[in-house]
């Protein structure tokens, strides 16, 4: 049984979506400005019309390049998605380095509990988390990619992008390394057994 958690389909497509008017606005003040010349008489009177300054061209390409990054990378989530956790019968794969960055392998062993939870954040609600405590902190790095120490060992992985619900993660997360650990017990007896 392997645990594998992605990005959720539904938020990289609105994503990808968020980048296209970025990439409409900026491609206009770049080339005709059909749309932007339309605003501006909505707006301004004839009188008190603005011109096109440099920093409107500076702003527009760099709304080019941050839609652009947001479409690309959405689409690119939404068809090959990253395993953000994956787990393995050595231990569990957490995505935590940053981009174009391996997992890290956190052993069965160095895992205490797991559990999901709402840490407080800025509004009421919190943020969704996944909570693991950890023997070896030193494994993950004081600045993990997309998750917070939320205690002494205890790493809490952002969770509000996932296709799953923490809790159940956390439950399956959980099965798998109980199960691994009655597999290790078993073989030990087992190679007991054949000793004489």
């Amino acid at each position: 049984m392997t645990v594998l958690v992605r990005r959720s389909a539904v938020r990289m497509w609105l994503l990808a979506m968020a980048g296209i008017p970025l990439l409409v606005i900026s491609l206009d003040v770049l080339t005709n400005r059909r749309i932007t010349n339309w605003l501006r008489e909505l707006i301004f009177t004839p009188e008190g019309t603005q011109i096109y300054e440099p920093r409107d061209v500076i702003w527009a390409w760099a709304m080019a390049l941050f839609g652009g990054f947001l479409v690309l990378w959405g689409l690119k989530e939404l068809f090959a998605p990253s395993k953000l956790i994956e787990s393995t019968d050595e231990g569990v794969h957490l995505k935590l380095g940053g981009p174009m960055r391996g997992a890290v392998l956190v052993p069965w062993a160095e895992i205490s509990a797991i559990r999901s939870a709402h840490l407080a954040d800025e509004d009421d609600s919190g943020v969704a988390v996944l909570i693991l405590e950890m023997i070896d902190p030193a494994r993950v790095g004081d600045n993990p990619w997309g998750a917070r120490w939320a205690g002494p060992g205890e790493l809490a992985i952002l969770a509000e992008d996932w296709s799953e619900d923490p809790a159940a993660v956390a439950e399956r997360l959980t099965d798998e390394a109980l199960a691994v650990a009655r597999e290790s017990t078993r073989a030990r007896s087992a190679r007991l057994d054949e000793d004489p």
